[in-house]
Order: C-alpha cells, then sequence, then structure tokens
C-alpha cells in the first residue's frame, strides 16, 4: 500500500512543473503600455513578453478589412542597462529594434504583406517627439499606416541613461484617409513606466506658460462660431435689377419694305412678256 501511495504522489503534477514554449503570456487589457486615442479603434488583447532589460507588448486594436495581419500597437519599455548591437533576441536580453531604412522595410514587409507603402519626407511630432510614418493602400484600396518612434529623453542615442522606450503602429481602414489614419499616431499615449530609479524617457513636463495666472495677460479661447451666428453675419443677398437690352452699335440696319403701287413721278415699267 505504500508503494502505491508514494507512485500516486509522484504523479501529482505542481504548478510550477508546465513549461511553455512561448514567453508570451496574456493581460489584462487595462495593462497595456500604450493605447489609441478614445473614441477610435477598441484594445482587442494584451500579448506581453518580460526580459531581464526590456518588457514588450502587442497591443492589438479592432481589425477590418482584406489586408492580411492585424492592427496593434508594438511597444517596449527598455531599462537603462546597455542594449545589444542588433535587433531580436540575444540571451534574455531584447536588441532595440532598428530604426534604419532596412530594418523598418523588414518590419512592414511582415506585418503589412503585399502592400506597397511610401515613407513619408514630412517632418511630424506628436507631444512625445518627432516620429516617422509610411502610407499605402492595399490590393482592395483600403488605407494603411506604419508609424515609428523612439524615445530616449534627448540621452545619448547609443546608451541612454534614462531608458528608453521604442514604439510602432500599424492600422488598416477600407475608410480611413491618410490624415485620419495619422491622427492615431499624434493622439495614442502611453499608459504605465517601469520602476526603477531615474526611468524617465519621456522626460518631464512643460512648465505652464510665463503670463499664465497673472494680471493683465488676459488668455482667450478660440470659439467656433454658431450656425445662427453664421447666419447672422452672412451677407444677405439682394437680387440685381434688370439689364436694359443690349443695342448692337455695329448690326446693318433693317432694310425698308417695297412699295406696292408706283410712285408718283416715275414712269411705269411693264413687266417682261409671259412665255
Amino acid at each position: 500500500m505504500g508503494l502505491i501511495a508514494a507512485g500516486c504522489g509522484e504523479q501529482k503534477l505542481a504548478s510550477g512543473d508546465l513549461v511553455t514554449a512561448s514567453r508570451a503570456v496574456s493581460v489584462d487589457v487595462g495593462r497595456a503600455l500604450a493605447l489609441p486615442p478614445p473614441g477610435s479603434l477598441a484594445v482587442t488583447g494584451v500579448t506581453q513578453r518580460s526580459y531581464d532589460n526590456a518588457v514588450s507588448q502587442v497591443v492589438s486594436l479592432a481589425t477590418r478589412g482584406r489586408t492580411p495581419g492585424e492592427n496593434a500597437i508594438y511597444v517596449a519599455f527598455f531599462t537603462a542597462a546597455d542594449l545589444p548591437d542588433s535587433t531580436g533576441v540575444e540571451g534574455n536580453l531584447l536588441k532595440e529594434p532598428g530604426m534604419d531604412d532596412f530594418a523598418l522595410g523588414r518590419e512592414m514587409d511582415e506585418r503589412l504583406p503585399g502592400v506597397a507603402m511610401s515613407p513619408s519626407a514630412v517632418f511630424v511630432q506628436n507631444r512625445y517627439g518627432p516620429f516617422g510614418y509610411a502610407f499605402g493602400r492595399g490590393s482592395t484600396g483600403e488605407a494603411c499606416i506604419y508609424a515609428w518612434q523612439r524615445i530616449a529623453s534627448g540621452d545619448s542615442l547609443f546608451r541612454p541613461r534614462s531608458g528608453m522606450i521604442s514604439a510602432r503602429l500599424r492600422v488598416c481602414d477600407p475608410t480611413g484617409t491618410e490624415a485620419s489614419l495619422l491622427r492615431l499616431a499624434y493622439d495614442y499615449a502611453f499608459n504605465a513606466s517601469l520602476r526603477r530609479p531615474g526611468w524617465n524617457p519621456v522626460g518631464d513636463a512643460p512648465p505652464p506658460a510665463p503670463e499664465l495666472g497673472k494680471a493683465g495677460a488676459p488668455i482667450y479661447p478660440v470659439l467656433q462660431p454658431s450656425a445662427a451666428a453664421e447666419r447672422q453675419t452672412r451677407p444677405v443677398s439682394r437680387p440685381r435689377p434688370a439689364r436694359a437690352p443690349r443695342v448692337e452699335r455695329n448690326s446693318a440696319p433693317t432694310p425698308e419694305p417695297l412699295p406696292d403701287k408706283p410712285l408718283e413721278g416715275y414712269p411705269t415699267v411693264p413687266p417682261p412678256p409671259a412665255p
């Protein structure tokens, strides 16, 4: 009986005996590191991976259309530790995603297969600093955007002492335009931070304007005129007076009608003989 009991005890699994093939775990959407603007795309799931020097997430967004892939925000929070030399994973260290044309083109080929993306040469900047983006259209004509941003609080590009944030935004929308999709890159926000001493890649908030709260420095709001105000300020169109008929100066005079009886003082010419 003792051997049987011992054998049954060895078959019982502990919580730490299960080893998964992936280090990715699903977390609640409220723990997303980055969020899209309010009222835009809904967050449908968050997949998180932890490393010795970083935490990365794929924040899945509501997706519609026929372009392969899913709308998502790819974000990683890095500590101030030295980063490996190239992209990828080395041991349990996450390497920083590249910002060169080759690395970004490879990302777009993977996350936007079959979509011809054109990088924009226009300088754009959101609340966290400058970012880049590319725009294209899928085979069915739906608009697609891929944006990228690196935030390191002005520290050294190769060794950010205050940590670093890497973010990518991938969105395709059959009813979207370049302007509407670009607004997502302007207004997305980070939703967390790392509890590490000195970790502050975004930097401190700018100070308020020096004239704020002081006398003699009024600040006026920019108000949009209402429809009633527009109707009151809009000039009233008045009917134009009818124009007199135009007289053509160079037109030929109207010929006078021929008289139907002989004129006085002139001989009468007989008609030609009948044939």
